[in-house]
Formats: C-alpha cells, structure tokens, sequence
C-alpha cells in the first residue's frame, strides 16, 4: 500500500501531454512606495478536444488581486468579484452548457498562492488572461526598498498527509524544464533622486528616463519562472514622511502616510532570552540555504550579549534543542554552541515548524527577560494558518523574528509570523549578503518594542483606518499607514488645512497634506491596498480549524469550517466593497458561445507544470524510482516512504469536484531538487553618471560561498566581545603584530585585538553598519570594563592613525 505523499506536489515528465500554457509578461509600474502589476498569460490548445487549464501560481502575500481580463475571439471578457461558492457554481455550469469560462481563486492553504481555470478553451484556440494586482514596496534600509514579484511556487510539505485535503488548493505539478518563459516591463516614478536599481536574481536592463525615473526590463532574453524576480530601488534620500491621495469615488478619499520613524532608541538595551529555530528539513539543502543558515546562527551566537540566555533548536519532521532549557551565554554555553551550529545539515526530513514552536510557548519566559525568536526557514508547508495562529496566541510573551531562505520561500508563512509576533521578516536570495539582514534583525530584536504610536487623520471625516492599530515600529524602517476618509457636509478640497498627527511615544510631529480637486486620469488603487491591509488584519485575528482527531481514516473528514464566521463575513464585505480577491471571494467571466451543442462536449484536465531547477542526476540515481525518503532527499532518516508516483495517478474527470481534486502525490529525489542551485544570477545598476549599466553572471554546478573581508575579521570575535592580538587578526587588518605592540605598548593582547578589531571595522567598512553594530557594541562593553580608560582612548587614537596610513 502507498503512503499518501506528505510533499504537496507531483514531480513528473509530461512529455506526452502538452502543456497550453505559452508564454508569461509582467509589466509593472512603480509610484512612490506602490506598485501595479499586470501578469499577462498566454494559453493555446493544440490538441483535439476542448481543455480546462489549470496553473497554479504565487503572488505576494502583501498584493491585492484586483483584476482579471481575457482576450478571445477578438473580444475582452471583463470579470466580476463574486462569492467563492457563487463563482465556482458559475464557472462549472457555464462549462456544462459548452460555454467558456474563467476562475481565478486564492488558495485556502496561504495568503501568497492562487489558482486560475480556464475552462474549456477550444482546439485551435488562443487565449490571452491579464491578473492585475496592487502592493506595496518592502523597506530594506532608510534610503533602499524592494519589489518582490513571485514567479515560482515549491513544493510545501504537508505534515497531516492523510487528511483529506479540500477547498482550493493548486495544483503543484512540477517540471525540471517548461516550454513557457517570461518576459518583464517596468517603469519606476521614485520620491527622490535614483541612486540605483539592482536585482539580485535577474539580469535587467535599467533605461534612465528622468532623476526619479527609469524603464526596466530583462537584459537580453527571456527568463525562467524558477525563482523570484527582486528590484530593489535605492534612493539618494528618502523623505521622513510622504503622504499620497486619491479620490477612490466621488467624494470618498483614501490616503497612503508611509513614514519612517525618528526616534531615539533606547541604548541601554534590554535583557533578552533569544531562542534560534532553524529549518534543517531537507528542501534546504536546495541553493546551499542550509550553508546560509549556518553561517547565520555562527553570526548570531557572536551577536549575543552578555548576560542574555539563548538556545537552539532543529526542526524537520522532528525537532531538538541544544539545551533543556535556555542557558547563561558563557565561555562554556558558547563553545558547545559553536560546534552544535557546526553540525547544522538539512537532515531532518519534512518541514514539520509548528510542534517546535508549541514546545517554546509551553514555558513562559524567563522572569525579567524578554523572549525574542528569529526563526529561519524556506517556509515550505501547508499548515500556514496554524502556525501564524499559534504565533499570534502567544504575541503577548514573545516577538518572533523571521528569515525566508532561498529563491521562493512562503512570503506568506515568513511575513505572517513576523507580522503576528510583533516583530519584522527578512527575505535572503542566494548570493546575497546575509549579514546585512541578520544585522537589521539583531538591532531591532535587542532593543524594546516601541508600541505607543499613534496615526490621526485631521480634518476629514469617517476615518476608516488600516491597520487599525499600529503595529510596533523600528528605528529606519518605513511604515505605511492607510485611510478612507470623506469630508464634513459643504466642504471642499480647500475648505480647510488637512494634516497627520504621527505621535510615538511623548513626540509629535505634524505632516500636511492636501486632497486633489481634480480625479487623476489612472484607475484609483490605494483604497483597494487599504482593503488588503484591513482583511489581513482580520485574517491574523482568525484561529486555524482544529486538526481532525479520532478515526485517522483517510478521505473521511469534511472540509473544516471557518472558526469565526463573524470574521469570514466581515473579510467578504470588503473583498465585495473594494474589489479585492480573499478567501473567500473570487474573480469569474463567462463567455457565451452560440452554435455549439447544449449538453457538454467531452473536455480534458491540465494542469500547468510549474519550472523547479534540477542539478544534472548521477546515471545510477534514476534507479531510485521505487521508494525513497521523502523531502529529507536521502540525507536523513526523518522522511516517510513512498513509491514513485506517476502521470496516470493524476488523471481526473474535468466534471469531478474541482474543490477537492488538487491533490496529487509527489516523488521524492529521483526527480526533486537534491544538490546546489544551478541557473543565472544577474546583476543590473543604474547610477547617477551612467544612463544604462548592466551586467550578469551564471553558475553551474555546485554554489561556492564566498566570505567577504568584514566576516571574516567578525568571525575571530571571542564570546565576549573581544579579539584577541593574533597573525590572522593583524594580516586581515593589514598591519603587524610587532607595528601594533610598538604604537600601544603596556596593553594585553585582548584588550590591542579588541581596539585593532573596532577601529579597523568603524574606518574601513563604515557605510555596512547593519552587518557590524550588534558585534562591535559587545566589543565596546568588553573594552568599557577595562580599568585604564585613559589608556584605551590613547589606544584607539594611535590606531586609527595606523589604520588611515594603511
């Protein structure tokens, strides 16, 4: 008997099937902190008999799906926003009566996955399908912000295989090689001067069209749907506050405040228990994420301050801790630390996050101490929802950090328990600097939590604000703060001064604002990001369905019900209201079509296969194909068994209910990725001197890790805090042991490596402060101890002469 799969997905050559979909374009237009993007798919049906396609695919969890066109015929289908039951009865019966139609639903398995139908496109036939959604831009640092447009979905491991799975949910089918690619468009309009555009992920070619504007699109060809497409725009200045408004209707008003808080944090820092969750499924051995986390906790277990508690735990389909419990960071802590990260590998099977994170919140934190968890992972599971649930229910007693790994992580697992837990995510591609992240993350977990901000809107009326409570905000990170508003009886756009009160804490600060007289000639779209922003508000409040208990028969269970249907109700106003996809609200068109039979025509199920990277396999692995471990790849012993599943275990009835026909099983390492990310990186900057400049490189085989100049000189740090005068230190510093003994004699070697260590670090890699602070504040407390401050300034004088010659 096979073992229903736990990895969501089928892994297949369809190479006797054809695949309709052709082609993909995305055009987006960037304005300010906002962005509209347009995903133009292609379908064609070059088989006999009519097809119903279905492509499941990602869009950011922070987006709003606005729209949905097609081109058929010469003639655009417009679709409507209609209730997700509504919708379905309306898509299916338009097939029985031989018409076509088209369906495009939000995965009731998380926020950042949907599923379009195109039903019963005809032989010979072309269709064109536009999804058209809204979002905003991510903040990175106070002067750069990113565009993250997902292209490509992994498979998430399921860890309750034996449910049956109902409601919507893609149809995660996936193929080393696809015949479609895409191809991109952009524009970018920014608040300031463009210092430059940059891709970590994609090769681009970026066209200057104005100091704050510039054309984008790929440099040269087409590209692969395998991984994430990242812009980052970085500006020479971002402005501390900027407030945009639109008219959404006559006489009603939404307004976006993006603001970067100013404040002084509070240096004196606060005890902290930090608690370190890392994915050692085995999907992060895919790209070398497993090397990045493990570079990752070597950087945090330096970051720790004295005096804080920690621990670590490992997580697959099982997990374990380093200690019983969180430990005194010392000397002893600190070495048995090291050589546990050390050992760190993606062996522990499927991605099973949720038992881990009960195991933490069973113990309440340590009195006086503040509970602060960064969790890094590729996020690929179903159980979303439980695990944002869980974090929310425990938000009280802990913050909860997040890091996404790798070229598509689960934007809405990483974002949703960061956003649950009061704290912030970080997105690391492969390639990128993950210090630089790690860093940010480590300033804003060891500082307090700034929760008293407030947001009012002045001289406007019926103030529907979102968030309706602000979240807690970090020194340097943009926050965004939306409102619906109208305007007292006889007033007009210049009947009063019109302002924004920000207040944090015991400061405020007043930011005017004015309101169009004239409607803007674009289609209004703030309101509907507004929308998003409240029902992902409610959807954080909703309590996950309890897992089924009793009989584990499989296929047995109903479809769970929502927990609070006050709240699924209050989520499909707005959705209705503002036009706006949820889930529980879809997008459908019907096409009438005359001259065909009443009763339906016989029509065939495909599904699109989704482009997942492959490394070239060894001759002998193809002989794998019976049973293997699942999702742990071979490398451990947590994965179940299963046999090779193939094509004809798919093959469905189109008539059959298309709410619960999207399982599939998935084959394990015969076909998934087992080794390092193979594919092109490219890199493309626009700056100031230079109208166009672009640039890209490739891989292929395995991933080297490189290790810059500055980790390097931070990995020699002791436990605590300091360096210590060595051959190693003085040659990364680019001086002599003998040269520094002669300009600061009478001192230990602890105390000249600790000075050598910051000055070097504080002059020659001043602008990479997110990567070094948390670092050299520990070195600054151990240097602080010492008895003789005298000596330690003449010390720090006489080096930083040294290191300026040098």
């Amino acid at each position: 008997m096979v073992e229903p799969a736990s990895l969501f997905g089928l892994f297949v050559s369809l190479s006797n099937v054809s695949i309709p979909l052709t082609g993909v374009n995305y055009d987006f237009s960037i304005k300010s902190f906002a962005g509209h993007i347009t995903i133009d798919q292609t379908y064609k049906n070059t088989e006999a008999t009519d097809l119903e396609c279905v492509y499941g695919f990602p869009i950011s969890d922070q987006a709003s799906i606005v729209g949905l066109t097609i081109e058929i015929d010469n003639r655009t289908l417009t679709s409507v926003f209609k209730k997700k039951d509504e919708a379905f009865k309306e898509y299916t019966e338009a097939l029985k009566r031989n018409d076509g139609a088209y369906l495009l639903d939000q995965s009731e398995r998380s926020d950042d996955t949907f599923v379009l139908s195109v039903g019963r496109l005809p032989p010979g036939k072309e269709c064109k399908v536009s999804i058209s959604y809204v979002t905003t831009l991510e903040s990175v640092t106070e002067t750069k912000s990113r565009l993250t447009i997902p292209t490509s979905l992994y498979p998430r491991y399921d860890p309750t295989p034996k449910l049956q799975k109902t409601g919507v949910v893609a149809p995660e089918t996936f193929q080393s090689t696809v015949p479609y690619k895409a191809t991109l468009s952009g524009h970018i309009q920014a608040v300031d001067t463009i210092e430059n555009i940059t891709s970590p992920t994609h090769p681009l070619s970026v066209t200057t069209v104005g100091p704050k504007e510039a054309s984008v699109t790929f440099n040269g060809t087409q590209q692969a749907l395998d991984k994430d497409l990242v812009i980052e725009v970085e500006l020479k200045k971002n402005p501390q506050s900027y407030v945009e408004v639109e008219e959404t209707s006559p006489g009603v008003y939404t307004a976006m405040y993006a603001f970067v808080p100013s404040f002084k944090p509070d240096n004196s820092g606060i005890n902290s228990e930090l608690i370190f969750v890392v994915d050692c499924s085995g999907s992060m051995s895919d790209e070398n994420k497993i090397d990045d986390a493990r570079r990752a906790v070597q950087i945090f277990l330096r970051s720790i301050p004295e005096g804080a508690y920690f621990n670590f735990y490992k997580f697959g389909s099982r997990f374990e801790s380093l200690f019983p419990e969180s430990q005194m960071y010392s000397k002893e802590t600190f070495a048995r630390a090291k050589a546990y990260a050390d050992a760190i590998n993606a062996d522990l099977g499927g991605t099973e996050i949720l038992e881990p994170l009960q195991k933490i919140y069973t113990s309440a934190p340590r009195s006086g101490f503040s509970r602060q968890i960064f969790v890094l992972t590729d996020g690929e599971v179903t159980n979303t929802q439980e695990v944002i649930s869980l974090v929310r229910q425990n938000a009280d007693n802990s913050r909860v950090f997040a890091f996404g790994l790798g070229q598509s992580p689960s934007r809405s697992l990483v974002n949703g328990i960061a956003l649950a837990g009061n704290g912030k995510a970080e997105f690391i591609k492969h390639g990128e600097v993950l210090e630089n992240s790690i860093g940010r993350q480590l300033a804003r977990a060891l500082q307090p939590s700034v929760t008293d901000v407030r947001v009012v809107f002045h001289g406007v009326t019926q103030v529907q604000q979102a968030p309706t409570v602000v979240p807690p905000v970090f020194k340097g990170d943009r926050q965004i703060v939306y409102a619906i508003f109208g305007l007292d009886k006889g007033d007009d756009a210049t009947a009063r001064p019109f302002y924004i009160e920000l207040k944090i804490g015991q400061d405020k600060t007043k930011v005017p604002f004015t309101i169009p007289i004239k409607r803007s000639s674009e289609k209004p779209f703030l309101a509907q990001l507004a929308a998003r922003e409240l029902i992902r508000h409610l959807e954080l409040e909703q309590k996950a369905p309890p897992r089924p208990t009793g009989s584990l028969q499989f296929g047995r269970h109903p479809s769970p019900l929502p927990s609070d249907n006050q709240t699924q109700e209050s989520i499909t106003a707005l959705s209705l209201k503002f036009g706006v996809l949820s889930k529980y609200v879809s997008l459908v068109a019907v096409e009438s079509r005359t001259g065909r039979n009443a009763s339906a025509d016989p029509m065939k199920l495909r599904e699109i296969p989704i482009q997942k990277s492959m490394p070239p396999r060894p001759p002998m692995y193809n002989s794998f194909v019976s049973s293997f471990n699942m999702h742990g790849y071979g490398a451990g012993g947590g994965g179940r068994r299963l046999q090779a599943a193939t094509n004809s275990a798919r093959s469905k009835s189109s008539s059959s209910g298309r709410h619960n026909h999207y399982s599939s099983l998935s084959l394990g390492p015969s076909s998934a990725v087992i080794g390092g990310f193979q594919g092109n990186r490219g890199l493309s900057s626009l700056s100031s001197s230079s109208s166009l400049s672009s640039s890209s490189s490739s891989s292929s085989g395995s991933v080297v890790t490189t290790t810059t100049p500055l980790n390097a000189l931070l990995t020699l740090q002791q436990w605590n805090g300091a360096w210590n005068l060595t051959e190693e230190l003085a040659r990364l510093s680019n001086v002599t042991v003998t040269e520094i003994h002669s300009a600061v004699p009478g001192l230990d070697d602890n105390v000249l490596g600790t000075l050598l260590a910051v000055t070097v670090v504080k002059e020659r890699f001043a602008q990479q402060t997110d990567v070094w602070q948390a670092i050299i504040n520990k070195a600054t407390a151990f240097l602080d101890k010492q008895p003789d401050q005298a000596a330690i300034q003449s010390g720090l004088s006489a080096l930083r002469l040294i290191i300026k010659r040098n």
